[in-house]
């Protein structure tokens, strides 16, 4: 009965025990945090891309992956899925955004859709080759882009949620802004850099969040006050000496990346598109991609490389006209039948280089046969460019090039009518609808009072080498007018300042405005003589030059009926005015001074390579004379306030030091007062300071006391001025004469500072106090110590002591 009441009896309840189930690995908190840094992150990417349109897709893409590993964690995939899933998560996004007509469902890959990829790839590689940043949001790079940051966001969750490791999650966040950082002239900027910097916190903030401790009762513990505080602070401090750290500093101008330079991929070598890389080597500080040629040419060669002649677009590129190209590379000719090499002079070119590799062929223009080229290329009659087959680079050149030039001259060009309509291509007349009126402008301007296409291409050659214009490398970068396209060259005509390719590209579309064919021509100035020649193949002489990537260049080609194609030079300072294009014109803008140009070109050492004045070609317009010596002179002052200035700077102590000896002297021997002092004498509350300046005797030990010091014995803290006197004329070894005039300034100073006056009677070294003839004394036997010093030291002492005086630091005041 009893066991079965005590069976029947329940047992009595343990209290339950409070569950510490771990918190579940997954927070959508955390995962809107690493979405917030990622997308932060992001927004320096505005520069390298132009406008905002790629930000959409990043950040759709970002959301996704990161939203799926969240929801992997949530339904407690093992660890080593849930990246998996943000994988399959990007796969998925990628397909509905840049191949959803190829997917099965809008979503899912197929063959297809892998077939798309490989073209937007393609695509990306070209608007690498063909475009400067900022580059226009085109499908493949942005492809790329996105699929990048979806790896990028990947990385930071996996880190920051999955793994508890926000910390590490900042790697991530770091290759976000490399390509800003190397890309943009300006890098990442104040702006994008905080924001990034307020991403990373907030991941560590939630980590932080996420980790922090708990109570018996499981109730949240929040860190102090003072923790927080001291974190906030040291991360204001971090961030401010990053701001304001780079801005202190100079930019870099030599090493991988010179500031404003911008990352070039193609140093060395054009590429498929050779103006994305001129200016990058233009502004490099050292040589790259060096080139030798020989040629029996009359005068140095301009290397061409390809040409641009369709200006429809943001950005131009090269027309790689595969559909009209000709294959092999002998008897090359025009597609003009206007223009025949036929009585014209031929040349033979041979280039060499170790280190230059591009797709396109280097040759004088125009060319009519090439011979010792490895490997397949094609020719386009259009625009007598040479390229490789399957447009690959070919590293290493040593082939030979025959061109012929035409017999150009002033006679020639001023007979030509303006061109028919069907005599070239309508690709070198064509011009885009929205031309900026600031085009249109400067062409009709330039070209108002000119009468025919040569006067008309002569006044635009005059209108951009005219003063108004100026040649910068950094202007472009620092303006955000880098590049080509005719938004930039509507930015170059209201800045006036740039470099060769806004030159040749303002020249060109100006000229068709004003109903001339044109293209524009990039690859190499002539370069420099290397003094040395060889043998051609029929025994004629080659003479040998010189180019690199420093001498890249481009100019305009305008055609005129029944001559061809004809070069100019619009760019100030930089290659070579044919001769024909030198003759002044009545009635138009005057160029810059014609003969200033010639010193100018790349070749002014070389015989023969300054172009002559044709004979044709009227008086040049009278330069200002005044102007080089006005420069000179300017120079010259420069360099001599420069000068003055340093002198100056360096006499300073000694003046000062003059100066001070000169007032003590006139206040100890005439006037017995320092300017400014009250007369009056206090008693010292130790020895040795706190002594009244205007005291002759204070003011004559002070004298005494700071030239020991510009001799180099300077008075001990605890030394006494008696102390002081002793030990001076012991080190510095003084005659008897100055020692006893140092003993005499000592005992002077003490009874000036030291002595209590007696009520109603003067002090005996007081401001009223000494004759003539005592103040005369102390100056003298100041005078005695000087001497004594001086000449107990050494040159090198005397010369520091007046120069360089450590008195002016450092005096007996104590």
């Amino acid at each position: 009965m009893l066991s079965r009441t005590s069976s029947s009896v329940p047992p009595p309840q343990q209290p339950a025990a409070r569950s510490h189930r771990p918190r579940a690995p997954w927070d959508w908190t955390s995962a809107g945090a690493s979405i917030a840094a990622v997308l932060l992150c992001t927004i320096s990417l505005h520069g390298v891309f132009d406008g905002w349109s790629w930000l959409p897709p990043m950040a759709l893409t970002t959301i996704v992956v990161v939203s799926a590993m969240a929801a992997a964690r949530r339904f407690r995939f093992p660890i080593a899925l849930v990246p998996a899933a943000g994988l399959a998560a990007l796969v998925v996004v990628l397909t509905w955004l840049f191949a959803a007509p190829t997917a099965f469902l809008g979503l899912l890959p197929t063959g297809g859709s892998l077939h798309r990829v490989s073209q937007l790839i393609t695509e990306a590689q070209a608007t690498i080759m063909n475009q400067v940043p900022p580059v226009l949001s085109d499908p493949g790079i942005v492809f790329i882009a996105c699929l990048g940051t979806g790896l990028i966001a990947l990385l930071v969750d996996t880190l920051a949620t999955t793994l508890r490791m926000p910390a590490a999650s900042g790697l991530g966040l770091l290759s976000l802004l490399i390509a800003p950082a190397v890309l943009k002239p300006e890098s990442v900027g104040a702006v994008p850099f905080l924001l990034a910097a307020a991403g990373y916190l907030i991941l560590l903030a939630n980590g932080t969040w996420q980790e922090r401790p708990r109570s018996g009762n499981d109730a949240v513990l929040t860190p102090p006050r003072s923790q927080v505080g001291t974190a906030a602070g040291i991360g204001a401090a971090a961030l401010v000496v990053a701001l304001a750290l780079p801005a202190a500093l100079p930019g870099f101008t030599q090493g991988s990346f010179p500031q404003g330079s911008r990352l070039n991929i193609w140093t060395g070598q054009s590429g498929l598109n050779p103006v994305v890389a001129l200016g990058a080597d233009l502004r490099q500080p050292s040589a790259a991609g060096r080139i030798r040629y020989a040629t029996d040419s009359k005068q140095p060669v301009y290397l061409r490389s390809t040409t641009l002649e369709d200006f429809s677009g943001r950005r131009w590129a090269p027309d790689l006209r595969e559909d009209s190209r000709r294959g092999g590379l002998q008897d090359m000719a025009p597609a003009e039948g206007s223009t025949s090499p036929a009585g014209a002079s031929v040349y033979t070119t041979r280039v060499k280089s170790a280190s230059y590799a591009s797709p396109w062929l280097l040759a004088p223009y125009a060319p009519l046969r090439v011979s010792g080229a490895n490997g397949k290329y094609s020719w386009d009659p259009k625009t007598m460019t040479v390229i490789a087959e399957e447009n690959k680079s070919r590293p290493g050149l040593d082939y030979e090039v025959q061109s012929f030039a035409l017999d150009v001259s002033t006679a020639s060009l001023q007979a030509v009518r303006p061109s028919s309509t069907n005599a070239v291509d309508p690709i070198f007349t064509s011009l885009p609808d929205n031309l900026p009126a600031s085009i249109r402008d400067a062409s009709a301007e330039a070209t108002k009072d000119a009468v025919g296409p040569y006067e008309q291409a002569m006044a635009i050659q005059a209108f951009l080498r005219g003063n108004q214009f100026s040649y910068s490398l950094d202007a472009p970068v620092d303006g955000g007018y880098d590049g080509n396209g005719i938004d930039v060259l509507d930015r170059f005509l209201q800045e006036k300042s740039g470099y060769c390719v806004h030159f040749a590209a303002a020249m060109a579309v100006m000229a068709r405005e004003a109903g001339i064919p044109s293209r524009m021509a990039l690859g190499f100035a002539p370069g420099r003589s290397t003094g040395e020649s060889s043998t051609g193949d029929r025994g004629q002489e080659l003479r040998e030059y010189e180019v690199d990537s420093r001498d890249a260049h481009a100019w305009p080609e305008l055609y005129f009926d029944g001559v061809g194609w004809v070069r100019f030079e619009p760019t100030p300072s930089r290659g070579s005015v044919p001769s024909y294009a030198l003759a002044p014109l009545p009635n138009l803008a005057q160029t810059r001074d014609d003969e200033d140009d010639d010193l100018r070109s790349l070749n002014p050492a070389v015989p023969g390579s300054t172009p002559q004045r044709s004979t044709e070609a009227a008086a040049p317009a009278p330069a200002a004379p005044a102007q080089p010596e006005q420069t000179e002179v300017g120079r010259y002052a420069g360099v001599g306030l420069g000068l003055a200035v340093a002198a100056a700077a360096l006499l300073s102590p000694w003046m000062l030091r003059r100066r001070r000896h000169s007032l003590r002297r006139r206040a100890v021997v005439t006037a017995g007062t320092a300017p400014g002092s009250s007369g009056s004498l206090r008693r010292s509350q130790s020895p040795g300071a706190g002594y009244p300046s205007g005291a002759p005797a204070a003011l004559a030990w002070d004298e005494a006391a700071d030239t020991g010091v510009d001799y180099g014995y300077v008075p001990q803290k605890s030394e006494s001025p008696r102390a002081y006197a002793q030990r001076l004329a012991a080190e510095a070894g003084l005659p008897e004469n100055a020692a006893g005039a140092m003993e005499n300034l000592r005992a002077a100073y003490e009874r000036a500072v030291y002595a209590a006056p007696r009520a109603g009677a003067p002090d005996a070294v007081s401001s009223a106090g000494p004759a003539d003839n005592q103040r005369d004394r102390l100056w003298e036997d100041v005078e005695a110590v000087q001497a004594g010093l001086a000449a107990s030291a050494s040159r090198g002492a005397r010369l520091r002591a007046r120069f360089f005086p450590a008195s002016l630091a450092s005096r007996f005041r104590r």
